[in-house]
């Protein structure tokens, strides 16, 4: 990252990530995806909530569908009788999976290198594989019909990833080569382009190279919706799903109630649980005090943004990304992630497009409710900054709808899930109690988030998940009292020190 990020900086970051992530707010920026709102299952919500349940999931996006998805048809039908409630604090599907950047692709192999270091071949090896399966699930969930193909808009594509210093080029190179020689099945996969290839084949501001590879893309408010209501019409005695209803504390009461310890309590009254599973990303510190700095919020910023005829419609081949070391301006305090992502609409050739450039304070927040000025101005620049044709460099594109979106980053980049130990919780009565979690995707939702809550939900079925879960990803003790692995500042310097 040009500029340097000083010590009082990492300082004041790591007290942001520390800090309590509140409750999602109640009037979250307007993201395209969620317009128009699901008909039926916005604000769905019962007459009065349940008294009791057997399993509390707590957020309704990706992870939480699955969760609930898995449960329904991975138990065996001696133990088919139980209950699932859905709590979401605002309408269905509005958190980080109704507001993210719509793409389907794997971190793995820009990563891979990091990965190896830190966890060892065979583990990096396993994510890889987990992240590649999880993609494939998602097609195949947005493939499952012809009116979900329509709805979900799943498509295969090309990544176009564009890199503005030798550095981040380097470095993914070097990545990418130990990715396809230690996962054989990718070989062949990934293009090397130089700037004049990728501008002449591509349209685009490559400094210091390019790399192509297959992605996908798709709508992931939709997908998830109306596999929502799917699960609402096969199992409408089993499934209650109550939106605008924030847990707001559990506390644990075997006394009175030996089957149903934990009752959540909500706006709308308590509700009693068997199992708990927090599906709350970014907001997870709130519930999980004990998590907090171990797994923290960061605003992320997304737009819809007008094509050019100049540009075209690229919206059922391409995707780009755009990647450099990071940058810090100290005089105006603010920083840029170095990467953003973007995909185009294939019937409008609107251009999602999103990526990060704030002010330090607004950085690791869990509010949704604006974005920051330098985000805006940022994102309005980005098209013409990075595209050849389309429009005038240093000029801005017609910009639709900006919103920002709250994404759940863990202090050694990897996802939480499983059972949660009690010295997390503090609830319950054995060192491992009835609360669970499928959260942390460190941005990456999608290669993560659907087979996360299938290894949470088989596992509270009795369901071994070894052979796809990596073993890093387990929400253990061990792991979570690792203070070398879950130190917050080396992570910090990690996310603001540029990609890996």
């Amino acid at each position: 990252m040009t500029g340097q990020v000083t010590p009082s900086i990492l300082a004041e970051l790591e007290a942001q990530a520390r800090n309590d992530p509140q409750l999602p707010r109640a009037n979250p920026t307007v993201a395209t995806w969620q317009l128009p709102p699901h008909p039926t299952l916005s604000e769905i919500q019962s007459e009065s909530l349940p008294k009791v349940t057997d399993y509390a999931i707590i957020g309704s996006g990706v992870t939480g569908c699955s969760v609930a998805k898995t449960l329904f048809e991975a138990a065996p039908p001696s133990s088919s009788s139980f209950s699932v409630t859905v709590l979401e604090a605002r309408t269905l599907t509005s958190g980080a999976t109704g507001r993210n950047g719509g793409v389907l692709t794997s971190f793995v192999p820009g990563d891979y290198k990091i990965l190896s270091e830190h966890f060892g071949h065979e583990q990096a090896v396993k994510i890889a594989r987990y992240a590649n399966s999880t993609l494939e699930k998602m097609h195949a969930l947005g493939n499952s019909s012809d009116e979900f193909r329509r709805i979900s808009e799943v498509r295969r594509l090309q990544d176009v990833v564009c890199f503005e210093d030798k550095e981040s080029f380097e470095g993914a190179l070097e990545s990418y080569r130990l990715y396809e020689e230690h996962v054989p099945e990718e070989r062949g996969k990934m293009r090397k382009l130089t700037p004049k290839e990728a501008e002449r084949e591509y349209n685009v501001r490559a400094s210091a190279g390019a790399i192509v590879a297959p992605n996908g893309a798709f709508w992931p408010y939709r997908l998830i919706t109306n596999i929502w209501a799917q699960l609402c019409s096969s199992y409408q005695s089993r499934l209650s799903i109550e939106t605008k209803t924030p847990v707001t504390e559990i506390t644990y009461d075997s006394n009175s109630d030996k089957t149903y310890p934990y009752i959540l309590h909500t706006p709308r009254g308590e509700i009693r649980a068997a199992k708990v599973i927090h599906a709350t990303n970014g907001y997870t510190g709130h519930l999980l005090p004990e998590l907090r700095g171990k797994i923290y919020p960061v605003r992320g910023t997304m737009s819809t943004q007008k094509s050019t005829q100049g540009f075209g419609r690229h919206g059922n081949a391409l995707s780009w990304s755009m990647i450099n070391s990071g940058r810090y301006d100290g005089e105006s305090r603010t920083m840029e992630l170095g990467l953003y992502y973007g995909c185009q609409n294939p019937h409008t050739g609107d251009i999602f497009v999103g990526g990060e450039r704030a002010k330090v304070d607004e950085m690791l927040v869990s509010d949704d409710t604006e974005v920051g000025v330098p985000c805006a101005e940022n994102i309005s620049n980005i098209l013409p900054r990075f595209f050849t044709k389309g429009w005038e460099e240093g000029s801005k594109a017609e910009v639709i709808r900006v919103w920002s979106g709250i994404m759940g980053f863990t202090a050694d980049r990897l996802p939480l899930v499983g059972a949660l130990p009690l010295s997390v919780t503090k609830r319950g009565t054995s060192e491992q109690g009835g609360e669970w979690i499928a959260a942390g995707f460190n941005g990456y939702g999608m290669p993560l988030c659907w087979s996360s809550g299938e290894a949470v939900a088989k596992m509270l079925l009795g369901i071994d998940v070894s052979d796809f879960l990596p073993e890093t990803f387990l929400a253990s003790k061990e792991r979570l009292d690792d203070g070398k692995r879950m130190a917050i500042v080396p992570a910090l310097q990690l996310l603001f020190g540029g990609h890996p």
